[in-house]
């Protein structure tokens, strides 16, 4: 689903909240890279009960088999960074996680997944997240 390499970051530098130990990256404003033009689509991104939600169905649908429980990445790419091969907007994640983008190496195994459970888990990947704050498009 991603690229090569990876960047560190910490949980401190995002100014995000720890909740159940789950970090919780706060919204994000028209910052990062050209995010003038993406829109903000996801309606749980910093929802505490929507993260765990989507944590729950991030583990239930098998995407910590490829990309770790906590998203640090194994037969996968990482979730945890800001280098995304297609891009890391609410858009593009939630085209990849349905398997809509012809070129994802991802399996097209999630397509019958309601919107609000891709939703949910794209909330709980942003949650974990742990590159540069000033990339966040979301």
């Amino acid at each position: 689903m991603r690229r090569a390499g990876r960047a560190v970051g910490s949980r401190a530098a995002l100014g995000g909240l720890v909740l159940a130990g789950l970090l919780l990256a706060p919204l994000a404003g028209s910052f990062g890279q050209g995010s003038n033009s993406v829109k903000k689509l996801n309606p749980y991104t910093g929802k505490p009960e929507a993260i765990q939600q989507g944590r729950t169905l991030y583990l239930q649908n098998g995407c910590s088999a490829c990309h770790g429980v906590m998203g640090g990445g194994g037969m996968g790419m990482p979730l945890l960074d800001d280098v995304w091969k297609f891009g890391s907007d609410d858009e593009t994640l939630f085209k990849l996680i349905k398997g809509q983008i012809p070129e994802q190496t991802m399996p097209k195994i999630f397509g019958h997944l309601p919107d609000d459970d891709v939703w949910k888990m794209i909330a709980y990947i942003r949650s974990i997240y742990q590159g540069d704050p000033s990339k966040i498009n979301w």
